[in-house]
């Protein structure tokens, strides 16, 4: 490999499609309109070195027949990119093109036993292949670092379809603390009761932190922030302190601000997610599972600025991993 900081991200491009992204069960981004998206997520954070699993779950949407389905017209192009920390240029390690026009029948119904028709949707994606990467090329070698695996394809736990490929990737930093997180249950194997329960329960995990805002608490905020800035340090490559010394600079000029007022948490105004993997959880905004609940609106216009923390339990108790 001749990277020695690698820095990984992930770009995506969709029309026609919602889709929710995660890498190794952590959620990155989600679309539940099936408007045209194009971005690029650093995803250094939420990988390890070695295997990892990269996962698109399909959204049912509006089509034209007024039904909530997959869309025949709907595309997607997925790309998993890499390059030197600091520099421009990045190559692309896989990717992955849908076309929803190759599923028969596909706004009727999809038939999900039919593995076939499944996989012809994404038959001009990457294929499986294990390389490495010399000035910016890949070549093939038995004994590379990277190994872009198969994918897999089913109906996933958003009812829709589930593109899963598997990754072998050499990455320089420690294993994520997440990674070793107690158990959660997903919020959708939740009853309604525990559902509530939850909500409130989390709730009261998040006051301290709103607390320290609201009471602009620099000591606070550092002591409550200090375990996932370091991981960000680690994962961009930054001197010890930085992200942290940057986060709360950032935080602090959005309380100081006379224009923005720190929004209330209030039950009826939150829902409750829990990452694939069952590792972490957060409140969110109702209309969209990547939106935080913590916010600061803003006194003199219809805007907000949202401050978005990822928890996970150790032994019982709770951090901000994320």
């Amino acid at each position: 490999m001749n990277y020695k900081k690698p820095f990984y991200t992930i770009k995506i491009k969709t029309q026609h499609c919602g889709y929710r992204l995660a890498v190794n069960g952590c959620l990155i981004e989600e679309d539940r309109a099936g408007v045209p998206v194009s971005m690029e997520y650093p995803i250094n954070q939420w990988l390890k070195n070695g295997e990892n699993t990269i996962d698109l779950y399909h959204l049912n949407i509006i089509t034209s027949e007024k039904r909530k389905s997959l869309r025949a017209d709907g595309v997607l192009s997925l790309e998993l990119r890499v390059k030197e920390n600091g520099e421009q240029k990045s190559i692309v390690l896989s990717r992955t093109e849908y076309d929803g026009s190759k599923i028969v029948g596909l706004e009727d119904k999809v038939d999900y036993a039919d593995i076939e028709a499944l996989t012809d949707s994404i038959s001009n994606s990457s294929r499986p292949m294990i390389f490495e990467v010399d000035n910016n090329k890949i070549v093939e070698s038995k004994s590379g670092a990277f190994n872009v695996g198969k994918y897999e394809v089913k109906e996933g736990i958003t009812k829709a379809l589930q593109i899963t490929q598997t990754v072998n990737l050499p990455a320089p930093f420690p294993l994520w603390r997440f990674f070793e997180a107690d158990a959660l249950i997903y919020h959708n194997d939740l009853s309604d009761e525990d559902w509530k329960a939850e909500r409130v329960s989390m709730l009261k995990v998040y006051q301290p932190l709103w607390d320290a805002f609201n009471n602009d608490d620099t000591n606070a905020m550092k002591s409550l922030l200090a375990a996932r800035c370091k991981e960000y340090d680690l994962a961009f490559y930054t001197e010890e302190g930085q992200n942290l010394y940057e986060l709360i600079v950032h935080i602090k000029g959005i309380i100081n601000d006379e224009n923005r007022e720190l929004r209330k948490l209030e039950y009826k105004r939150v829902d409750l997610c829990v990452s694939f993997n069952h590792k972490m959880t957060w409140l969110h905004a109702w209309d969209r599972s990547n939106i935080s609940s913590l916010a600061f609106d803003f006194t003199n216009a219809d805007l907000e600025t949202r401050i978005p923390v990822m928890w996970s339990k150790f032994d019982g108790k709770w951090e901000i991993v994320r």
